[in-house]
């Protein structure tokens, strides 16, 4: 493992390598080990070596060379290639298990034959080099600081890198962080995101902001570029939207001129981004969208056919290319929507998916896999089956960010209940017994709070286990349908098949690697459930409990 440590402005940096539990530093000078079984060639690199901006250590033997070797840190090894017990070659190989890439530079004075064995025996390493002992001062220090400063350079790149990959992975994150979780629910309204950044760092953003009792922004946008640059430009946009939105006389097209004047002026047209932002409004049900220069809102009514906003032909000019560029009223687009009638935002990405052939998905594509979905499929997981549904018609080749959002004003009915859940055990008996109370019956409500029971619990202990991020959300639902309970849980936890629920195995219940099948829980689920269906989109698991009871108790 290698860890930069700061040095001067004419040095290199200084490099800690590890070897287990000793730990030893590569100072500016260059340490030089050299192994030879004569004396007098060791006398003769002393000489050489002498002062300057070396220090040496010498061996006549192999055994004393690699001890010293692992003992301390040597830039460098000068090796012979004839010694008795262990050569030169031998040598390099013992080397070679501690360290794969330390300089070598082989000192002979051998005729090569006609085969040059002795040249491809010490070039098949590609940081092994060779010298004719027939040398003077000059061409050995010169031939030593060139092999050490391409050595310290490899190192100090591919330490870069590895601090860059790092810095990067943390930015992508942090924009995770940033970025609205993948399932929001509150009162009035109903949202699922699906998130694929093409590299570790993206250029999507979106947000959902409560304005007032019933009113919400809806912004989405794709920055131009990747990487830390448009982790930044997120965050301070992200920023701006929550102090704008709140400001009085908000408008989209208002918004969207302010965020211009920030790409226009204070990044000085370094980058751009495509922005829709729709104000809605869910006590009257209408929405307004400026729309600037980026694709279409769909717009999903139920038992109808889906519909492309025409905000893309009004305005249409991206944030940062002009700074005189107008927002205007009258390039808003207006709709007077019903309750049921869900919301689809999109990013580039998802025009830019392409087949094996190479050719991209089309706006009528997609719009006819959106309406083919909007029969049965939810805000919850409209999104994922999206995605899902372009890839098993060939469209899984990735080139940008790829950022679905669905959105759906809240429906509150009296014979369903929903919930959004962080994956804690401690929310598992509060859910179990809130979803009980929609029933009357005493075995319905046992039969409710059995299945919430297990099903969360094995989400939440074997699903989740393992897992170093934030803990994910899981919706549940219950609902009656046709005189039985459904319960329906969404969640981002490991894959499971309930088809084999019934092959019990007396399964180790320290056993958390990945969701149970078989087990007491198990069991108890088999014996309750009229049906279950299972069906995993993008990594969103879905499952589905019909319960045996009915409306009344069947004894």
């Amino acid at each position: 493992m290698y860890i930069i440590k700061s040095g001067s402005a004419s040095s290199y940096c200084s490099v800690i390598l590890e070897y287990g539990e000793n730990t030893t530093s590569m100072s500016d000078k260059i340490k030089v080990l050299a192994v030879d079984d004569a004396p007098a060639n060791l006398m003769i690199l002393k000489g050489c070596l002498r002062g300057g901006n070396f220090e040496l250590v010498t061996c006549t033997n192999a055994i004393d060379a690699l001890q010293e070797f692992k003992k301390q840190y040597f830039d460098i090894l000068l090796l012979d290639v004839i010694m008795p017990g262990i050569d030169g070659f031998e040598l390099r190989k013992l080397i070679r298990e501690v360290d794969k890439e330390r300089p070598i530079i082989f000192l002979t004075a051998m005729i090569d034959d006609g085969n040059m064995t002795m040249l491809n025996q010490i070039t098949w390493d590609s940081n092994t080099y060779y010298l004719n002992k027939v040398f003077d001062k000059k061409v050995l220090v010169q031939k030593i600081t060139e092999v050490v400063n391409m050595h310290r350079t490899r190192q100090l790149d591919r330490v870069y890198r590895d601090n860059l990959e790092s810095e990067l992975k943390l930015a992508g994150d942090l924009q995770r962080i940033l970025l609205p979780d993948w399932c929001i629910l509150d009162d009035k309204v109903l949202v699922s995101s699906l998130y694929v950044p093409a590299m570790q760092v993206s250029g999507d953003i979106f947000e959902l902001i409560r304005l007032d009792e019933s009113r919400y922004l809806f912004f989405i946008g794709d920055i131009a570029g990747h990487g830390i640059s448009a982790a930044l430009y997120m965050a301070t946009v992200q920023a701006i939207l929550k102090i704008k939105a709140h400001e009085q006389n908000f408008t989209v097209h208002g918004l969207l001129a302010d965020l211009n004047r920030f790409f226009c002026d204070e990044l000085r047209g370094n980058t751009y981004m495509t922005a829709l932002a729709v104000l809605f409004d869910f006590k009257s049900n209408h929405l307004v969208l400026h729309s600037a220069g980026h694709p279409p809102l769909l717009i999903c009514p139920a038992g109808r056919e889906p519909l492309f906003t025409a905000g893309e032909n009004k305005g249409g000019i991206p944030l940062g290319w002009f700074a005189n560029a107008e927002y205007r009223a009258e390039d808003n687009f207006e709709y007077d929507f019903d309750d049921d009638t869900m919301f689809l935002g999109v990013t580039d990405g998802v025009f830019d998916t392409a087949g094996e052939d190479g050719e991209f998905i089309t706006k009528n594509e997609l719009h006819d896999i959106v309406e083919a979905l909007t029969a049965d499929t939810d805000a919850t997981v409209f999104p994922y089956r999206l995605k899902s549904m372009m890839e098993q018609m060939g469209y899984e080749n990735i080139s940008d960010d790829f950022t679905v959002v669905a959105l759906q004003k809240r429906q509150c009915r009296a014979d369903c209940i929903e919930r959004l859940i962080p994956a804690k055990l401690s929310e598992v008996n509060k859910v179990a017994t809130e979803f009980s109370s929609i029933a009357e019956d005493l075995r319905q409500i046992s039969e409710i709070e059995l299945c919430v029971h297990e099903f969360l619990n094995n989400v939440i202990v074997h699903g989740n286990a393992g897992s170093n991020q934030r803990p994910d959300l899981i919706y549940i639902n219950i609902a009656k349908e046709k005189g039985k309970f459904k319960i329906r849980g969404l969640e981002h936890g490991k894959k499971w098949d309930p088809s084999n629920m019934e092959n019990i195995d007396g399964r180790n219940a320290e056993d958390r690697s990945s969701p149970a099948t078989s087990g007491r829980g198990m069991q108890i689920l088999q014996a309750i459930t009229d049906h279950v269906t299972y069906n995993s989109y993008c990594d969103l698991n879905e499952t589905c409990f019909t319960l045996k009871s009915g409306e009344k108790n069947d004894n």
